[in-house]
């Protein structure tokens, strides 16, 4: 068969292109998505598993739609650069590799992110485009004959930025495709399978019918958190949780973080404030961390460091820093709180599981983490370690059947094997409530100025 009467057969089925240019099979279940996407004007919503093959059908389709058809621009976007950098415009690198057929392998060139038709760099591409709810306009102005939506991780994307792309959906020959693990209860994404499913073409992948996924995955998953659990509910049958789980701060937001410059003019004003999250484990790390404004640095992080000798170093570091104010976690840090305010220091013991300021939080540990998120979002800067930002993105969060936002545990965070996230807890801690800077006077006023109170409250 002839290349133009083969590009008028795969312009009508997904599944030959896949099967003729990439020798790719595809699965029943990727079957579905492609028959689906086919279409004119195909708009498919796919909640999946883990593991079950979605990148593969993103990447495939971003190519086909690419190379069939002229005046075509095919976004792709994610919550993450990393998302997309590195997974979905990895696997379109891939699988072009991989194109068997000489004739159409020499027409695409593909880019760190994206690809185009080459001679057509500004009329037929595939362009990668983070979905950051701060700056939807990344996704203005996608005008084309044949437009297309590759949207990564959907869940997670935040309703702003589908209202910004779908004003380019709106011609007959437009496509898109929502698909990722269904972690979250709102938003745009879960409404096209609740609310707006009539408008959209509904799929589910689920492991469990997937002969991608091995059943010792699936057995394991079930023994581990059982199969009336979110996370299996989730990971593995790819069905909406009961409650809403999602990552309470995004990679990409820590590593935007930690990139930022900063000058001391812009912090300098503010108060010092120092957290300390003190061990409670063998594997686990005692964590103490500096912020003052938008500025944040790491004091210390020690192993099996014993209370007297922690005692001594956050004294130490009180009397360096000129502190403010030092928050201490009193699950496992009263001896440490006793022995400073034995020797005159008056540090502030927070209780984790205490009751938050907001009523929007189940706990005070979810509200401080929020604030850091806050923080960061606003312009907050920490250091480029990356210990620090698998510490502060590792968490999940959920909701109560009464509303309350709650970050998970770290026994949750161990089942799903994870280490205990000390070093982003010991930052949280300098959340724990509004502090403001201390004159000299009020450091250095009368012999009683350092002196610990006789009754103190934990927050």
């Amino acid at each position: 068969m002839k290349i133009n009467q083969c590009v008028k057969l795969w312009r009508k089925d997904i599944n030959k292109f896949a099967i003729h240019v990439f020798g790719f099979i595809p699965t029943p279940q990727q079957r579905k998505i492609f028959d689906a996407l086919a279409l004119p004007s195909a708009k498919v919503t796919v909640k999946a598993g883990h593991g079950v093959g979605k990148s593969a059908v993103a990447a495939i389709f971003a190519v086909w739609h690419c190379l069939m058809f002229e005046d075509s621009k095919t976004i792709l976007t994610a919550p993450s650069s990393a998302q997309l950098k590195d997974v979905l415009c990895a696997e379109i690198g891939k699988w072009v590799n991989q194109i068997k057929i000489p004739q159409v392998k020499e027409l695409i060139e593909v880019t760190s992110m994206g690809a185009f038709i080459k001679g057509r760099q500004k009329t037929q591409f595939i362009s990668a485009r983070t979905a950051r709810k701060e700056d939807p306009s990344a996704l203005q102005g996608i005008h084309a004959k044949h437009a297309a939506y590759v949207c990564d991780e959907a869940f997670g994307i935040h309703s702003n930025i589908y209202e910004v792309a779908r004003g380019a959906l709106t011609s007959d020959s437009s496509r898109c495709l929502l698909i990722g693990n269904p972690t979250a209860l709102s938003g745009y994404a879960y409404e096209t399978h609740n609310k707006n499913k009539r408008l959209w073409s509904r799929l589910t992948l689920s492991c469990i019918d997937s002969n991608l996924v091995s059943e010792d995955y699936v057995k394991e998953m079930k023994l581990q958190y059982g199969e009336e659990s979110d996370v299996y509910k989730v990971r593995v049958l790819g069905e909406f949780p009961s409650a809403s789980v999602n990552q309470l701060i995004p990679r990409s937001l820590a590593e935007e973080s930690a990139k930022r410059k900063i000058h001391s003019s812009q912090y300098d004003y503010a108060p010092i404030i120092i957290g300390c999250d003190p061990a409670w484990e063998g594997d686990d790390r005692t964590a103490v961390y500096l912020r003052q404004g938008i500025m944040c640095k790491k004091l210390g992080v020690w192993y099996s460091i014993d209370n007297m000798t922690l005692g001594g170093m956050l004294d130490q570091f009180w009397t360096k820093e000129n502190a403010d104010a030092m928050f201490i976690d009193v699950g496992w840090g009263a001896g440490i709180i006793d022995y400073l305010r034995s020797i005159g220091r008056n540090p502030i013991p927070v209780n984790f599981g205490g009751k938050s300021i907001s009523n929007e939080y189940a706990n005070k540990r979810t509200e401080m983490h929020c604030e850091l998120k806050k923080w960061m979002e606003d312009g907050g800067i920490i250091e480029d370690d990356n210990e620090l930002i698998e510490d502060l993105t590792a968490p999940e969060y959920y909701f109560q059947a009464s509303g309350k936002k709650i970050l998970e545990q770290k026994k949750e965070m161990k089942k799903r094997g994870l280490p205990s996230n000390d070093l982003g807890d010991a930052l949280a801690l300098t959340f724990a409530q509004p502090v403001y800077k201390q004159t000299a006077r009020e450091l250095f006023a009368g012999n009683n100025s350092h002196q610990a109170k006789k009754n103190w409250d934990v927050i």
